[in-house]
């Protein structure tokens, strides 16, 4: 008896431990909602004597530009939101995780993915990632959980105009970052390369 309660003494530490640290993952959590909509409060109400501090303006594209650049979301949206062999197309904070999907394989509407989330917030989440908000490789534990980045994808757009790429053009020039440009992105879906873990971490080698 002795020696059954002394081998499951530090297993009994690890649950506690683990345990511990799930609290103080929710409360975090917790409290980055509750400023959220603090935020999202003192937006709408205006509290900010002349506004919030804008950033640098980036010069208006051209038509041309313009059109590149819904060629490159095109482009990246065929990578990044395509089904995968199960035939779901899943955000990477829920292709972690084995929760009941939103819609049935294959049957996600127009601009959704199977999981729910839209095609916008998956760019998204793709992007931040490659800047060091959140992670998107298999395996890593620092996600952008959806309740963080769909509201702060809706507060930038609302605020600032923001679309897939604008983290990826210059706010000098207003052009692409070397190696972000449309061309590049139908290279890639072109190549039949899906996004995996290899061209994830070439990617991120690549910024």
């Amino acid at each position: 008896m002795q020696s059954s309660r002394s081998s499951g003494s530090p297993l009994e530490d690890e649950n506690r431990l683990l345990q511990q640290r799930i609290q103080q993952l929710e409360l975090v959590n917790q409290s980055s909602r509750r400023r959220i909509k603090e935020l999202e409060k003192e937006v709408s109400h205006g509290v900010y004597p002349g506004g919030l501090p804008s950033p640098m303006p980036t010069p208006h594209p051209p038509a041309t530009f313009e059109q590149e650049w819904r060629v490159r979301t095109e482009a990246r949206q065929k990578l990044l939101c395509s089904l995968n062999r199960a035939g779901n197309a899943l955000c990477a904070w829920h292709d972690s995780r084995r929760e009941r999907r939103a819609y049935p394989p294959r049957m996600a509407p127009q601009g959704y993915l199977n999981c729910g989330c839209t095609y916008e917030e998956a760019l998204f989440e793709e992007s931040l990632s490659r800047h060091g908000v959140g992670s998107y490789l298999p395996g890593e534990s620092v996600r952008m959980d959806p309740a963080l980045r769909n509201p702060l994808l809706k507060l930038l757009q609302q605020r600032y105009g923001y679309r897939d790429g604008d983290f990826e053009r210059d706010p000098v020039t207003g052009n692409w970052i070397e190696g972000e440009g449309a061309a590049i992105w139908e290279q890639k879906v072109a190549s039949g390369a899906s996004y995996s873990r290899r061209n994830r971490e070439a990617d991120r080698r690549s910024t």
